[in-house]
């Protein structure tokens, strides 16, 4: 990956879990070289919670940690906190995931360290917003989509989200933060920091819904399934179509497609219950494959709802060419612990 974009780029990772090791990954993706800094005994504990992998990890901590290289590090003591100024002195990138305040009560502060190197970029990935009660409390994916309102956006009760959208949210700002800083880099030479919140991050995803707020009739709600033709509807096979007639001319494909003419005339109106009642009535009658074999055929944007081991596997970044990560094993626990160190001077 030498004429990948990062090429040349060597990221220190101290977090843990998901947000940070998923930001890195993405820059490792773009040729970034990426060090694991975790401490002793288990390291970053998604290593060892269950399932386990054939290499006896995690498979989601080996998927996030591909091709990355392992070190240990102590920072509770004084020689490893000089280890790891060492290192901030060279690297390009340092991500942390620690609480407001603990790489202070380490000694190694972040803003120490880009004293120490002026070049080096910080990214700093939080659970809560900074100026919030909560900016040190503890948190997860699930805290963090309920204080930003991802979890109520419907009248239906909340429930649990089907994807870690603040985790996956702050890794993607976090990169591309962390891009934005370097190229600023290239012209200023010097370093800046990058802070992150997994709240502020989910927050910012809802900027479509804070626009319409307070409005009686929202297009946020026809995405969300209020319109007979922008739903998911159960064939005969109980299979599930997804059926996305939007627009007022795919709609009318769609009517004529299904011989239902009639239906054409609905598509303006606010209440679509009755309507969305009747087209489920009649999708139930045959196979989701003969649904959308017909439904294609007249131009009527559909899908079946696919199961992952029915999908395809997609790269970590849709746009990348690479793809050398894909296969690269996750490194063991301090795995590269006495070459970096080897490679790097640090005695």
């Amino acid at each position: 990956m030498n004429n990948a974009p990062l090429s040349g780029t060597t990221v220190l990772d101290l977090s843990r879990l998901i947000p940070g090791p998923y930001a890195t990954l993405l820059l490792a993706h773009l040729g970034a070289q990426v060090i694991k800094v975790e401490p002793p005994g288990m390291g970053d504990y998604l290593r060892l919670l269950p399932p386990h992998g054939p290499d006896g990890m995690n498979p989601i901590f080996t998927t996030l940690n591909r091709g990355k290289r392992s070190i240990v590090i102590d920072l509770n003591d004084a020689e490893g906190q000089r280890v790891l100024r060492e290192l901030a002195k060279r690297a390009d990138v340092l991500v942390e995931s620690f609480r407001p305040g603990v790489l202070e009560r380490f000694g190694v502060g972040l803003e120490s360290l880009r004293r120490n190197n002026p070049r080096l970029i910080t990214c700093s990935l939080a659970g809560y917003a900074a100026d919030s009660q909560r900016a040190s409390a503890p948190g997860h994916d699930l805290t963090y989509q309920a204080v930003a309102g991802a979890l109520c956006l419907t009248d239906a009760p909340p429930a649990p989200p089907a994807l870690p959208l603040a985790d996956l949210a702050g890794g993607l700002f976090a990169a591309l933060g962390i891009v934005a800083a370097l190229a600023a880099r290239s012209v200023s030479g010097e370093g800046r920091h990058v802070p992150v919140t997994l709240e502020e991050s989910i927050g910012a995803l809802l900027v479509l819904e804070r626009a319409e707020m307070g409005l009686p009739f929202r297009f946020g709600d026809m995405l969300r399934g209020n319109r007979a033709g922008y739903r998911l509807y159960q064939c005969s096979d109980g299979r599930y179509l997804a059926l996305a007639a939007l627009e007022e001319k795919f709609w009318n494909a769609f009517c004529d497609a299904v011989g239902q003419e009639a239906w054409r005339a609905h598509f303006a109106e606010i209440d679509q219950a009755p309507l969305a009642a009747e087209v489920a009535a009649l999708l139930a009658k045959r196979p989701a494959q003969e649904w959308e074999a017909l439904l294609r055929a007249a131009d009527v944007p559909c899908a079946i709802a696919a199961t992952l081991t029915e999908a395809r596997a997609y790269a970590p970044l849709p746009f990348a060419i690479g793809g050398a990560l894909l296969e690269a094993p996750a490194p063991k626990h301090g795995e590269h612990t006495a070459a970096v160190l080897r490679e790097w001077k640090i005695g």
